[in-house]
């Protein structure tokens, strides 16, 4: 195609005669940045152009659109304009000819005329010398529901337009014309359903050069739905919790007036039986005021003799709320909102929808939704509380997005106070009047701070409402009610008398109810001495307070007072020394008042000064909670067992004891041989000894324990000096460990006698008038039992030694006799050791002593 001087070309457009927009002598094209001069500035791009054939490629021009200028390459100067490179565009829409509404991606009714409005920059195509009708630029398909794709659309009276004859003269273009009576969507050829309308470039082969390029173009089709001539209803759910919103959509043709109405409830209309209400000022709705006039209330439903203000409740407002004409959108849809609240009645409801208004056939739907009431739930994590505690509430409440509080008890008005102030009474109806928590229309929190309700101990009920109603009117809404046990606040500590060694860490741990902001208040009174502190306490009020090592190693031994002092329901502290801690202080009779002296002339010591301060917190003007118990600080001390310090070679060796010090303390203990010392000229040198620590642990009868192993066959016979050593305190223990050979017991040679087997008679004993007893011995024979027998009968004088010898020869005896003589001999092994012992003992220190008197003689 031929482009004139100063013509129009598009990217992706091949094969242009340019040779009339870049004549002879110019053999180049120039382009200029936006803002420059052409002929003063340097052109951005030349491009040397082949005149009889030229594309306008878009990788090399899409950041290249507007003018370009014939450029002389041998005076290096620029011409005219050769041409306007432009980005193509085709957007269509769908349009009612009647009304020229846009109906794009919307739903019509069949039979309603349609238009496809063109927006596009290609009409400069068909300025060019060359151009024929032919050559359209645009291209136009639709799309059927069924998947087939039309060229063009029947008109009314039955006439064709072929969508290839659309001409673009200018920016906006309609096909068919409007003059035409536009596209007869009523034609028995088209079926209901979605029709997809799609642009396209037909010129130059545009669109297969562009269709791999997405920037610098832009083809935006449409869709419209045809439709039946039906009305219709749909709702966002059909069970509303009641206090929640929801919608309802109404289907219809486009443009054209729909009346919308709700029956249910009472006639009356009365609070909580009302239906739920159309919201005011929405997009597509009109509604009648409540004064009146009443012009969409005056519509007759097909059918009815009432119209639809007699249909629905006249309270409150008129009933103006429970009806109105809608207006379906362009794609033949609206949705409405719909609001309930507590003063809607749970029950069932039934919406109506009618049109178009006004035609002599109207449509109509129904639809049902059902309004429950909601619920509402309350926890607080525990049923008892100390007055000055936070209670957390949480909950739930489905059936509005305000949750109202009041509690009731002893004492407190009988419908219901307010939870922040209960002694004020709540107003049934009345907001205001009831504490409000914060939430999301869903959940729910409020904290309450029971130290600053001005109530006292016992066991109260907190209500959680959905509306604000108070005790008497809770049967029309959603409610829950918890109790409560408010109890006066408490300090508790784990022990009641402690003793403590010097320079072991004292731990007090207690527990605390109620307010401790303020945390709680340790003192400590003593002989001339004097300690305070705080510790804040834990979540649940358990609260642990460390002294330290360094501080009880310089209290002197003997009993201390320790009082915990809790600041109860206002969360501070009414009685508190001084910053120089020489003065205590109290808010009675005023802020800052000196109670008693606990440093400098006059002051109280040990337990005068822990009377005085307990005595001031059982002031009737003081609200301050307290505790008391003892300690004992006394001298650390480690005990060892004499028992643990006998022990034999070649077995473990367990040094043990008690002591003072606090469990986990580490002791350090050192096992050395008493010969160790310098080694004499010519002598071994040999010596033994063992090391380590120990952790005292508690012992079986409440004190503290500790206990040391030395493995088998460390230590050889010999005496050891056992040094036991505190490591965090300079208490020491001491001992001699003897470690001995042990004592072998060799048995005596058994002894072999013949024993001639006689009758074996069982060995048993009877008193008389008794049953036989077993005695458990060996049997005797029957000689020994008849011996036996008569000298039981001897008179005194008798002769008895025959019959002992006889006794004596028998196994039984024997075997007593050799038992009895191998325990002497064994008596004079053991003594014979012991002498042995001795006796090398006595070498040693022999040996030790001539080793000193040569030792001096040398020096």
């Amino acid at each position: 195609m031929i482009i004139p001087p100063g013509g129009e070309v598009y990217l992706g457009e091949e094969g242009l005669d340019i040779r009339y927009a870049v004549p002879y002598p110019y053999t180049s094209i120039a382009y200029f940045p936006a803002g420059s001069s052409p002929g003063r500035d340097q052109p951005l791009d030349i491009i040397q152009v082949n005149q009889g054939r030229f594309s306008i490629i878009p990788d090399l021009f899409y950041d290249r659109t507007g003018a370009w200028y014939q450029w002389d390459q041998v005076r290096g100067f620029p011409g005219q304009v050769a041409f306007i490179v432009r980005n193509p565009r085709i957007s269509l829409k769908v349009m009612d000819r009647n009304t020229m509404g846009d109906r794009s991606f919307g739903t019509v009714t069949r039979g309603t005329p349609l238009v496809i409005q063109v927006e596009t920059n290609l009409a400069g195509i068909t300025r060019r010398p060359d151009f024929s009708n032919n050559d359209g630029p645009v291209k136009i398909l639709v799309k059927t529901p069924e998947g087939g794709t039309l060229a063009g659309v029947m008109t009314p009276g039955g006439g064709q337009y072929s969508f290839a004859s659309f001409i673009p003269t200018g920016e906006l273009g309609y096909a068919p014309p409007v003059e035409s009576g536009g596209w007869d969507t009523g034609w028995s050829g088209y079926k209901s359903g979605l029709y997809k309308i799609e642009p396209g470039f037909s010129v130059n082969r545009m669109e297969d050069n562009l269709r791999s390029y997405h920037g610098g173009h832009t083809l935006r089709g449409t869709e419209v739905t045809l439709g039946t001539e039906r009305t219709g209803l749909h709702l966002t759910r059909e069970t509303v919790v009641r206090g929640d919103p929801f919608g309802v959509t109404i289907t219809g043709s486009p443009g054209l007036p729909y009346i919308v109405w709700v029956e249910g409830g009472s006639r009356t209309g009365q609070s909580g039986e009302q239906p739920p209400m159309i919201i005011s000022y929405q997009e597509g709705v009109r509604q009648d005021n409540p004064g009146g006039p009443y012009i969409v209330g005056s519509y007759r439903p097909y059918g009815k003799s009432n119209a639809v203000r007699d249909l629905v409740h006249q309270n409150p407002f008129g009933g103006v709320y429970y009806y109105a004409e809608i207006m379906p959108d362009r794609t033949g849809k609206r949705t409405i909102e719909f609001r309930t609240t507590q003063e809607t009645g749970d029950k069932r409801y039934t919406f109506h929808v009618e049109g178009p208004a006004g035609s002599a056939n109207p449509k109509s739907d129904t639809m049902q939704v059902q309004v429950v009431k909601g619920s509402v739930s309350l926890s607080a994590g525990g049923g008892s509380y100390s007055i000055g505690d936070e209670i957390r509430l949480r909950g739930t409440n489905t059936g509005s997005c305000e949750t109202y509080l009041f509690i009731t008890g002893p004492n407190l008005p009988s419908a219901g106070g307010r939870l922040d102030a209960p002694r004020r009474q709540v107003t049934d109806g009345d907001p205001g009047s009831f504490t409000i928590a914060s939430g999301d229309c869903e959940t729910w929190e409020y904290r309450l701070y029971t130290g600053e309700l001005g109530i006292d101990t016992g066991t109260y009920t907190i209500y959680a409402v959905s509306a604000p109603r108070d005790r008497y009117h809770l049967e029309r809404t959603s409610w829950q009610a918890i109790p409560v046990t408010l109890k006066r606040p408490f300090i508790s500590v784990s022990g009641r008398r402690m003793t403590v060694a010097q320079g072991d860490e004292l731990t007090i741990t207690g527990n605390s109810g109620g307010r401790t902001d303020a945390g709680v208040a340790v003192w400590i009174f003593g002989r001339n001495y004097f300690w305070y502190d705080t510790v804040q306490a834990e979540h649940g009020g358990r609260f642990t307070y460390d002294l330290p090592g360094p501080v009880t190693r310089n209290m002197a031994p003997g009993e201390y007072s320790v009082i915990i002092q809790h600041p109860m329901t206002n969360g501070e502290f009414d009685i508190w020394p001084d910053r120089s801690h020489e003065m205590v202080l109290g808010t009675s009779p005023w802020y800052g008042a000196p109670v008693f002296r606990v440093a400098g002339p006059g002051a109280l010591q040990g337990p005068a000064a822990a009377g005085a301060l307990i005595s001031a917190l059982q002031s009737q003007f003081i609200d301050d909670t307290y505790t008391e118990y003892s300690i004992f600080i006394q001298n650390p001390k480690i005990t060892i067992w004499p028992d643990s310090l006998n022990a034999t070679t070649g077995a473990t060796v367990s040094l043990a004891g008690t002591t003072n010090l606090a469990p986990g303390s580490r002791l350090l203990i050192e096992v050395t041989d008493e010969r160790f010392g310098p080694a004499p000229k010519g002598g071994t040198g040999e010596w033994y000894g063992y090391s380590g620590t120990t952790t005292v642990y508690p012992g079986a009868t409440g004190g503290q324990e500790f206990a040391f192993t030395i493995p088998a066959g460390t230590l050889q016979e010999g005496d050891y000096q056992v040094l036991i050593q505190a490591v965090s305190s300079p208490v020491t223990a001491s001992g001699v460990l003897q470690v001995s050979e042990p004592v072998i017991i060799t048995p005596s040679p058994a002894l072999t006698m013949n024993i001639t087997p006689t009758e074996v008679l069982p060995a048993t004993k009877q008193v008389p008038g008794t049953m036989p007893i077993e005695t458990g011995a060996p049997p005797l024979t029957k000689e020994i039992h008849e011996q036996a027998t008569k000298s039981a009968n001897l008179s005194p004088g008798d002769e008895v030694m025959p019959v002992l010898a006889s006794v004596a020869r028998e196994p039984s005896v024997v075997l007593g006799f050799g038992i009895l003589l191998g325990l002497c001999v064994a008596g004079l092994i053991a003594a014979l050791a012991a002498w042995i012992k001795a006796k090398k003992r006595e070498e040693t220190e022999i040996e030790k002593d001539e080793r000193d008197d040569s030792a001096k003689e040398s020096g």
